[in-house]
């Protein structure tokens, strides 16, 4: 099951279209509801909360329709044809303000927002499990992975590099308005800048999915006798040691990544100093400095998606993960004792520590498909589906918890938006990018040695179900 270029560039493709909308909203949507949208901070706040805490149950369940359809092209490709289009039209009418009462414009976020959540579920869920059924090679997934990764981040910088001059452009928006009396006539132009900016992804998003599907094919398909029920795919779920493995190091790494990302900002702007002065890139162009020093943590992560296959092919994934694990451990208690002055050591720490993110990252979702092949190997039925949504959701929850914990934090070390910090404030803001967060991935690593699916076990796995598929 060797996968050629097209399929592998292909597949990345699908990342890079769903993250101009996880990259938007992570990025923008919160900033567009309160200054541009005009609905309150409290307002929001409970639609996410609300969204974040269904969302979880619908990737489970979208997991379990995926993996019951039934149709000549496959289980997950079909989604990504029957949703593109749904998505990107309420991808924009999320960021579309509409002139309405307060109380009217709260009931349409609500509306929209939740829809757009589910549409993006309905997507990326069988996305993300299509990795799992393309191939039974161990480096073929990681390659297939690295690709994703790689091509997801890139997404991700083009939304942070041309969301800012698309609402500028589109919007023919006049900054001077922002200081008069005509601040609305700013706020309207804004309005308009979003929306188009946000219609220009989703013109992507509508050619970049059907090029996933054309380009990638499923290979592995459930026993053809397999009849499932959705408490018995639980209960499977959780028998699947492997799988739990992999579930609480979802938990864990998402809630000390976010406390330390969450972070991340308030460490350049305060603890670093960093400001509004430009970095000049190559002579071609510039960018704030903080701007710069994440795009730079970008680009180290593409570089360890890449080579990714590299770490495998040496030492097999199981123990490159627990490597990736201890060396972001290793790079973020770095970050501790490093002086402030130290500019230029922080940025190469920076970019290098993002390369074994970017490993990392790529390592965990070849993983997820190795425990689907063990489940089919093991218990005789195969739900790949249910694997990556329940996957998914325990990132969700870490997602939360992060986020939470970063809040509390902040508020306990005694930060102050807008202010000069305290000592203790910077001091708190240090621990939750440096010491903090390797206490966590030490943690993660030190589970992971209780994964048993080694290369030898995943190659012996491989063999026979090849067997049982040709009797």
């Amino acid at each position: 099951m060797k996968l050629p270029f097209l399929e592998k560039f292909g597949f990345g493709l699908g990342d890079t279209a769903s993250n101009f909308v996880w990259g938007t909203m992570t990025s923008f949507l919160l900033f567009y509801y309160t200054d541009i949208f005009g609905i309150s901070a409290a307002a929001v706040g409970a639609l996410f909360l609300f969204a974040r805490a269904s969302d979880g149950a619908v990737d489970f369940f979208m997991g379990a329709i995926a993996d019951r359809t039934e149709t000549k092209w496959g289980k997950f490709r079909p989604y990504l044809i029957w949703m593109c289009i749904p998505l990107a039209v309420i991808f924009v009418l999320t960021f579309t303000t509409p002139d309405f009462s307060m109380t009217g414009k709260i009931v349409y976020a609500w509306i929209t927002y939740n829809l757009l959540m589910i549409l993006y579920t309905a997507i990326n869920i069988p996305y993300s499990a299509l990795s799992g059924v393309m191939t039974d090679d161990p480096l073929e997934r990681t390659s297939l992975n690295s690709y994703r990764m790689a091509m997801a981040q890139i997404g991700g910088l083009l939304v942070n590099a041309l969301t800012l001059p698309m609402i500028a452009y589109f919007g023919h928006v006049d900054p001077a308005l922002n200081k008069t009396v005509d601040h609305a006539i700013f706020q309207a132009q804004q309005a308009r800048g979003y929306q188009m900016a946000v219609v220009v992804f989703s013109l992507a998003i509508v050619a970049l999915f059907p090029i996933t599907f054309l380009t990638t094919k499923e290979r592995i398909h459930p026993p053809k006798e397999q009849r499932t029920r959705l408490l018995a795919d639980l209960k499977t779920l959780f028998a699947n040691r492997h799988w739990v493995v992999m579930f609480i190091g979802g938990i864990c790494g998402l809630t000390f990544g976010i406390i330390r990302s969450g972070a991340m900002i308030y460490y350049c702007k305060y603890y670093l100093g960093m400001a509004d002065q430009k970095v000049n890139i190559v002579n071609l162009f510039s960018m704030d400095e903080i701007s710069f020093f994440l795009v730079l943590g970008s680009l180290g992560f593409i570089v360890g998606a890449v080579c990714t296959r590299l770490l495998v092919r040496a030492i097999g994934k199981k123990y490159s993960y627990i490597v990736t694990e201890f060396g972001l451990a290793a790079f973020c208690a770095v970050f501790y004792w490093i002086p402030p002055d130290q500019t230029g050591t922080i940025l190469a720490l920076q970019f290098v520590s993002n390369i074994v993110f970017g490993a990392n990252a790529t390592l965990y979702w070849a993983m997820i498909a190795d425990t689907a092949d063990f489940s089919e190997w093991k218990f005789k039925v195969r739900t790949t589906g249910i694997m990556f949504s329940a996957t998914t959701c325990s990132q969700k929850v870490g997602l939360g918890i992060g986020g939470a914990l970063a809040g509390l934090l902040l508020n306990d070390y005694g930060y102050v938006a807008g202010a000069v910090q305290t000592a203790h404030a910077n001091q708190g803001i240090l621990l939750m990018v440096s010491l903090i967060p390797a206490a966590g991935y030490f943690f993660i690593a030190c589970v992971y040695f209780f994964y048993g699916l080694t290369e030898e076990l995943c190659h012996t796995i491989r063999e026979d179900l090849a067997l049982r598929r040709a009797a």
